[in-house]
């Protein structure tokens, strides 16, 4: 088995942060299909080439997982010397070197297992902040017969429901994301197939549905989604818009809410069952097979073919429950973007408010949390600096970044067809005559420094990039194409001191004439440069 080039380079980065760090435990954000199970198995046998014996312990929620990840170690490692731990397996095999368990199999034994240096948590999304749960109570236990092991976490959404980084929280136990595979890359070099939308006229409202927890009380937005005229249209929608399309699969909120939709689609004539966490697994696993077959054309689902769950084929998702976390909303829209021979796209069709309210899901980022318990009055952190302002503030009290104005929900009854992959959004490109540039050193915690570059029209700062020439990898040679698309000089800075130290003395970068900036969204995006002898050719 050859890895990818993305693959490696994640691995790498990953392991340069392991030489930084002497403490700390890192998340691997691995959007969907990078193939975690690939770079979890090289991890692995990288450990015990770099440490022989090494004991590792691959840790999951469900067993599907366990298999995936088990499958592709032997598939690389075939050698390797691997048990299980899992009682559906009714295996206990707890002196391999690296040992692939279940969550709810393993976490009363930690005194069992021995000495383990490498924990690496799949899904680790799903793992609380507090020191609650399964998935705590083990690592607690586990530490302390083993206070030096540090855990890896695996996950393409590294927040929780509430969209709250993994990182932060009361008491986290993840330190830093040390590597990235993004859902954008992936689809730019061909290993993921695209989203498209289309625009519906029925619609869940959910203005009168509370939130807790971070997303919809589910009794609630039951009450909201399950109404027989909602349904009826919806799935006159659904046949009409999916008509050309192969494998469709819709996400409901509820087990009656999935069964009213199924009826509706079987009177349509559509070959159609459902699933849901009270299906027999034997059941269940017979219906999921018979739909990756095409036996089944739509399969009705309620919360079980999210995390987990690949059908390559599926062309057409329908989303007929609301949700307000970004997990979720990520899980859900990467079911239908798994590569198929003959698939170019996966239409999504939001009978909600969802992708509107989230935006694209190729750019989906955490937050951090708010403040609790302070007598303190509550502020936002500033994106470019990391300074602390009022909640109300419109520009940063150190910098001046200009804060975006808070969403306002307008609630229709009608869907939109708002964008649902960053690059469908429609850009807002403007010109501005560049008057000064300027450069500092940007720290940012568990990370290398970087360059900051402030381009200025007039007094107003336009935009900002940040040069990474204190990074490896991908994110080096990025900079050093940057920095010798503005230097006479043949070698590079080491670092990013080296080059603030350059620039301080006096040395002259070349500085564009003008910048072509993108408007839209959060942060204005770079898209291209005019240099001076190109302005004065013109």
């Amino acid at each position: 088995m050859i890895l990818r080039t993305y693959q490696r380079q994640a691995l790498d980065d990953l392991w340069a942060w392991f030489h930084r760090h002497p403490t700390g435990n890192p998340i691997v954000e691995a959007a969907v299909g990078a193939g975690k199970s690939v770079m979890i198995a090289a991890l692995a046998q990288r450990v015990d080439q770099e440490a022989p014996g090494t004991r590792v312990l691959v840790l999951v929620h469900q067993r599907e997982l366990l298999d995936q990840n088990l499958e592709k170690l032997k598939a690389l490692w075939p050698e390797a010397n691997a048990g299980i731990i899992s009682a559906s397996h009714g295996k206990k095999q707890i002196n391999a070197q690296i040992i692939f368990a279940t969550i709810g199999s393993v976490y009363k034994i930690a005194h069992l297992l021995g000495n383990i240096g490498v924990v690496m948590a799949d899904e680790c999304h799903m793992i609380q902040s507090k020191e609650t749960g399964m998935w705590r109570s083990f690592l607690s236990d586990l530490f302390r017969y083993c206070p030096r092991t540090r855990v890896i976490g695996w996950t393409g959404t590294p927040f929780r429901n509430g969209g709250i980084w993994l990182t932060a929280g009361e008491s986290p136990l993840f330190t830093h994301i040390a590597a990235k595979v993004t859902m954008r890359s992936l689809i730019d070099d061909n290993f993921l197939s695209p989203l498209t939308t289309t625009e519906t006229n029925s619609r869940i409202d959910t203005s009168g549905v509370r939130v807790i927890g971070g997303d919809y009380v589910i009794s609630e937005l039951a009450q909201a989604a399950d109404k027989d005229e909602l349904v009826q249209s919806a799935c006159d929608e659904i046949v009409k818009i999916a008509q050309n399309r192969k494998r469709w699969l819709v996400f409901a909120v509820t087990v009656k809410h999935a069964e009213h939709i199924t009826a509706a689609l079987k009177d349509r004539g559509i070959v159609v069952d459902m699933v849901s966490g009270e299906t027999p697994k034997h059941e269940r696993d017979l219906k999921i097979s018979s739909f990756r077959h095409g036996d089944l054309r739509c399969l009705v689902n309620v919360a079980v073919l999210t995390t987990g769950f690949d059908a390559p084929e599926v062309d057409f998702i329908a989303l007929m429950r609301s949700t307000k976390s970004p997990t979720l909303y990520v899980q859900i829209c990467g079911r239908g973007m798994r590569l198929s021979p003959g698939k170019t796209d996966c239409l999504f069709a939001d009978f909600t408010d969802t992708v509107e309210t989230l935006g694209p899901v190729d750019a989906i980022k955490g937050r951090t949390p708010k403040p609790s318990n302070s007598t303190e009055a509550p502020f936002k952190i500033c994106p470019e600096c990391g300074s602390q302002n009022a909640t109300g503030s419109l520009k940063c009290c150190d910098c001046g970044f200009d804060f975006p104005e808070p969403e306002r929900v307008n609630h229709k009854t009608t869907a939109s067809n708002a964008a649902i992959m960053a690059h469908q959004v429609e850009p807002k490109i403007v010109d501005y005559p560049v008057s000064d540039v300027r450069y500092s050193i940007h720290q940012k915690e568990g990370k290398p420094d970087s360059l900051k570059v402030d381009y200025f029209a007039g007094l107003r700062r336009v935009c900002s990039e940040w040069v990474c020439l204190s990074h490896s990898g991908f994110a080096r040679a990025k900079a050093e194409n940057w920095w010798q698309q503005r230097s006479s000089r043949e070698f590079l800075p080491g670092n990013t001191q080296q080059a603030m130290d350059w620039i301080n003395s006096g040395y002259q970068l070349a500085s564009s004439a003008a910048i072509r900036v993108n408007e839209i969204g959060i942060y204005p995006e770079i898209m291209g440069y005019q240099w001076a002898e190109e302005k004065e050719a013109a």
